[in-house]
Formats: structure tokens, sequence, C-alpha cells
């Protein structure tokens, strides 16, 4: 794996503030097209104690507003993939929700390509499997008002405080026509399957995924794979489900931190022996 040359300091990638005195696991999260970090600063809550929420922050928004946004995948997995690699001192697993999700599973690829300590866990959300065509045209390049029109037809649409805000839609829209970019030229690569397990997640009243979509996922995996529905629509996760969401999560990261104790118990055992 050959990083990119002029990839950022990883703080600007990995918010210092993210870390936790404790934490035994770390758990990454990749932006769904046009959002940030907040969203997942929120989790920090809701977890147990013991996970080390780190928000990724991409370029081209928040404090990195005046940056210019990343529209090739290559590039922005590259440049992740780098600054994560001094932070995978400690189990880790990748949450990723719809353009997330698609990051989620190139970055994890990324990181094993590069021989770095792989995830434990994937959490995928929002999307059907990045091998699954998609099933609507492309939109990136389309005028304004065509644009906006069908968002609001695939995802519901921009809050309206936004539409209604002439300074925020124009400061926003180049954000989301930059996600868009980078999700509509992808170009998907069959590679060997993870070995870690991986959970997929939607709404069930999302328009966007599919059952055998969501089901896909579990192609990229040769260890666990489950698949999960929640009440709502694309954005269940902020909505009435972030609850059960966060719960299951929740759980599975338990699981993993009692798994990672055994294992640390084991090997000071095997060290006592010898």
């Amino acid at each position: 794996m050959i990083f990119a040359d002029d990839a950022e300091p990883a703080s600007k990638w990995i918010s210092p503030r993210s870390r936790v005195d404790g934490a035994r696991i770390r758990l990454f999260c990749l932006p769904h097209a046009g959002a940030g970090t907040a969203m997942y600063n929120m989790w920090k809550r809701f977890l147990p104690a013991f996970v080390e929420v780190c928000p990724v922050q991409i370029p081209g928004r928040e404090a990195r507003l005046g940056e210019p946004s990343i529209t090739d995948c290559a590039r922005l997995i590259a440049e992740i993939t780098s600054a994560m690699s001094g932070h995978l001192d400690k189990p880790y697993a990748i949450f990723g929700h719809s353009m997330g999700a698609l990051l989620a599973l190139d970055l994890a690829r990324s990181l094993r390509s590069a021989r770095l300590p792989a995830p434990s866990y994937l959490f995928v959300s929002g999307r059907n499997a990045t091998h699954v065509p998609m099933k609507h045209g492309s939109i990136h390049q389309m005028p304004d008002d065509e644009f906006l029109e069908a968002l609001a037809t695939r995802y519901g649409g921009l809050p309206q405080e936004i539409l209604e805000t002439p300074e925020l839609l124009e400061l926003y829209l180049p954000i989301l026509r930059a996600d868009l970019t980078l999700l509509e030229t992808h170009r998907y690569e069959a590679l060997a399957p993870l070995d870690c397990p991986i959970a997929a997640f939607a709404g069930k009243d999302d328009r966007n995924v599919s059952v055998e979509g969501l089901d896909a996922w579990g192609e990229h995996t040769t260890a666990a794979f489950e698949m999960k529905w929640f009440a709502g629509d694309h954005f269940y996760l902020t909505g009435v489900s972030r609850t059960d969401l966060l719960q299951f999560l929740g759980e599975r990261l338990t699981r993993l931190a009692a798994d990672v104790g055994s294992s640390d118990e084991s090997l000071q055992a095997a060290s006592n022996v010898e």
C-alpha cells in the first residue's frame, strides 16, 4: 500500500479529543454524504465507557471546511489509512453509514493491504453492499434544482432550515456534490473477503436498501455475518431507532472487549508458565 504523499497530520483526521483514558476498544466512524463528525460525537454518551469513539474528520466540512473536498475515493482511503496507522494499538471496529459504509469496506481492505492491524468488527449501515449495482442514475452533475429534487426523492431531502437559508444552502451544496461525485465515480474491485465479522443495518423504510442488497454484505467476510433492520427510513439512526442501534453496538463491543480480555489473560497465563 502506498500512502498519499500529501497526507495531512493524523490529528486533522482523528481529533485528539476522542481520547478516553482506560479505553479498551476504538470505534472509528465514517460519515454519510454531506456529514461530519457531529452525529458520532454524541454517541460517546451512550456507548460503554471503555469504547473510544473516533469520528473520522474528512476535508471540506466542519473544522476542515477551508480545505478542498476529496472526490477520489482511492485517494481519500489512502489518506485515512495513513492517519489511522498510529491509532491501531488497541482492538478496533469501524462503523460507516451510507457513503460511510462504502468507505468502511474500502478502508478495511486498505488496512489489510498495508499490513496494519485488522479491524475486529465492521459495522455497515444504510447501503446495499458495494458490489451491488446502484439502481439510480448519476446525479452529481445535475443543476441545483434537479440535484435537490433527486436528493429529496432518494434520501428524504435536506433539513428545512438549510433549504430556507440561502447562505447555508450555498455552503452545503458543494459538500454534497463532492461526496456524490465520490460515490458515483467509485470503482468497485473484487478482492478476497475480510476475516472479521460484519453486521449490516438499515431502516425498514429506506427506499435505497433491499433485503438482497443488505444481505450481500455477508459475501465480504469469512467470519460471522448478521443483518438487522430498524424502524425508520434512511436516517433511522438519528431518529427513534438511535437508542436501539447504539444498544446493539454496545452489546457487540462488550462481547469484543470480553474476548480481548480473555485473550490477554490467556497470554499472561502462558507467560507465567514459561
